[in-house]
């Protein structure tokens, strides 16, 4: 069974769960030593994981009987959008059936684990503020009793694109390294990068591992400059660490249909199981 913080994050976050059937079952399997020329950079603590994962297959690795279960993903968006229009990104979210709430917005809400107990993913977006190791700490705890985490940056090019880091960094990943554009176009197969052929990036930054960790952190897209996306297994949950912000922008939900598969995907991995997100008709 997976630790938790106290008797009191067990019980919230067991509420916040409890809609969407198991956790995730196990890690990704791992996909044969050879890897695509022009994909990820090598990394020593990644396995991929293959698109026979139950994960994808089945909508969230969900059998009938969580499928039956489940209720609604309930996603939690912490901070405010980005500099451009984002409206697309969560009205689609919610004619997909899952409920969505904004929290974090403002330099004064702590982050605790009452915070996350409604949620079964969150999503970090332009963060208000940078974060203390307790707030990490609950991060770390949400994500690894069974909850999903996403997570976005490349707002404004100064420190505040680095404040998801402290919440990252205890799932053993970071944000590092100087600007950088795509688009982005070397995926390593796995159920995220289904179908994928071209996703914009623009003003981003390289993901890369830090630390120890028992994590398996898998890099799933690069650019010349480094890898800029990581698919994280972390005890019972997932997380999915995105390099730059513009996959929720109207602009490209407007243009770029690959972005929404790439969501479509992303939920379909880290949501607990049973909990499958199904996209509405457009």
């Amino acid at each position: 069974m997976v630790s938790r913080a106290s008797t009191g994050w067990r019980l919230a976050l067991a509420v916040a769960l409890a809609a969407c059937g198991t956790a995730h079952d196990s890690s990704p399997a791992p996909l044969p030593d050879a890897t695509p020329e022009a994909g990820p950079a090598a990394n020593p603590d990644a396995s991929d994981a293959s698109n026979t994962d139950p994960a994808f297959v089945d909508a969230g690795g969900a059998d009938a009987a969580d499928a039956a279960a489940c209720n609604v993903i309930n996603i939690g968006i912490l901070g405010n959008p980005g500099a451009n229009a984002s409206s697309n990104f969560q009205q689609w979210l919610t004619k997909a059936g899952t409920t969505v709430q904004r929290i974090q917005t403002t330099a004064n809400d702590p982050l605790t684990a009452q915070s996350l107990a409604p949620f079964n993913v969150i999503v970090l977006d332009h963060l208000p503020r940078a974060y203390g190791p307790a707030e990490a700490a609950v991060v770390k705890a949400f994500v690894e009793a069974g909850g999903g985490l996403v997570s976005m940056t490349g707002y404004v090019n100064n420190n505040a694109d680095w404040y998801a880091n402290p919440l990252i960094a205890t799932l053993g990943v970071n944000y590092s390294g100087a600007l950088i554009d795509g688009p982005v176009t070397a995926f390593v197969p796995h159920p995220i990068t289904q179908g994928l052929t071209s996703v914009t990036f623009l003003g981003g930054y390289a993901v890369t591992t830090t630390g120890a960790s028992n994590n398996t952190r898998t890099p799933i897209a690069s650019l010349p400059e480094g890898n800029i996306a990581f698919a994280v297994q972390a005890s019972a949950g997932r997380a999915f660490v995105w390099g730059d912000e513009w996959i929720e922008f109207d602009s490209e939900w407007n243009t770029i249909p690959e972005i929404k598969s790439l969501w479509v995907n992303i939920f379909g991995w880290v949501a607990p199981s049973g909990c499958p997100l199904v996209p509405p008709p457009n």
